[in-house]
């Protein structure tokens, strides 16, 4: 069975070069624990993929964020389940969460400096969204990734 499930990748300032993310070390029996990991969790019935990034967000940050954007959609297999993650990017510029930190990132050495304390699926994750941003500054069009429609 696969489990849906939204995260949330808040961003905060972005500069030529780099950017920050907010991670939170995981608490859990399994091997996942101890790893950093972006806020979210499974998508409950009822609701769609925008409305568990918020709750979950909210429930495990303790902020509630306004908007957030669509990045991708992962399927990933880890030793003990398999997920479906909507992977959801918010502007985190005015926002102090909780539980957790910001961690800085290099559009140049993408995630390699945080191997090993990141799940497999995170790497390519963080890699696809630096790579984003990066063309985007680059154009000149940074702004358009906040006016994309939620």
């Amino acid at each position: 069975m696969v489990t849906p499930v939204s995260i949330v990748i808040l961003i905060r300032s972005i500069e030529k070069g780099s950017l920050e993310l907010w991670m939170q070390e995981r608490v859990e029996d399994g091997p996942l624990n101890g790893l950093l990991e972006f806020p979210g969790g499974k998508i409950e019935v009822g609701e769609d993929s925008h409305q568990a990034a918020h709750r979950e967000f909210l429930e495990e940050a303790s902020v509630s964020l306004s908007k957030t954007f669509l990045f991708k959609i992962k399927t990933h297999t880890y030793k003990d389940r398999s997920v479906c993650l909507f992977v959801h990017f918010a502007q985190g510029d005015d926002v102090s969460p909780a539980n957790g930190q910001w961690f800085k990132f290099n559009f140049n050495e993408m995630s390699l400096p945080y191997k090993e304390r990141l799940p497999e699926v995170n790497y390519e994750i963080i890699d696809d969204l630096l790579n984003y941003i990066d063309r985007h500054q680059r154009a000149g069009m940074l702004e358009n990734i906040w006016a994309q429609k939620s």
